[in-house]
């Protein structure tokens, strides 16, 4: 029997009058200077992309979320590749395995206050410290491929790190490039993949208690 995410949309309750309109989710809250302090982000990162109650993570010279990050480099694949594409794929199952660790990784950590049990707790921070290592292998294959971006940048006749076009399609090309960071992306999202089940199989009844 398949668990359901506790990150799914709740359901409506019957007894909504079926004339209402379903709810907005709320506005992402906007990023300040005072968030990017906080985070120790440098000074001068475009920061429209980043939602501050999440972990930054930083591609060139702006300031992601793993959602932002991961419908990021989607967007960009669909434009380079097509939608209904191989690469395509692959890029949707990387945002999801992305939104999937972090959200993960953020609920442990609230809850970890209310575990009582030290093996338990032992467990979760077990879990929390292995999901920031991957973290970590993200940001690293992030780096490999702003290299080739950062030339691509210069040849459109740009100096600074902007995330323009150019540099959007030359990350799509090393990320998912077989000759470039292809290896390395598909192990970083078996490395997720795994890592999500053996979260839901052992942390999952901690959590919910």
């Amino acid at each position: 029997r398949r668990r359901r995410q506790s990150s799914s949309t709740p359901q409506r309750p019957n007894s909504a009058r079926p004339t209402a309109s379903p709810k907005k989710p709320p506005p992402i809250p906007k990023a300040t200077e005072a968030d990017a302090r906080k985070h120790r982000i440098p000074p001068g990162y475009s920061l429209k992309n980043w939602d501050p109650s999440e972990e930054p993570i930083m591609l060139l010279g702006s300031v992601f979320d793993a959602n932002s990050l991961g419908k990021w480099i989607y967007d960009w694949t669909v434009y380079h590749h097509g939608p209904a594409t191989p690469i395509a794929d692959m890029a949707g199952e990387l945002w999801l395995l992305l939104i999937q660790l972090a959200g993960k990784v953020k609920r442990a950590e609230e809850c970890m206050p209310r575990i009582r049990k030290e093996e338990n707790r032992d467990m979760v921070e077990d879990f929390i410290e292995s999901g920031e290592r991957l973290t970590d292998k993200l940001k690293k294959l992030l780096k490999a491929c702003e290299t080739p971006m950062l030339k691509a940048g210069r040849r459109n006749g740009k100096d600074s790190a902007q995330l323009g076009k150019n540099a959007g399609t030359e990350f799509v090309d090393s990320i998912f490039g077989r000759d470039r960071q292809l290896d390395a992306t598909e192990k970083f999202m078996a490395s997720i993949r795994l890592w999500n089940l053996r979260f839901d199989a052992n942390c999952e009844e901690i959590l919910r208690r």
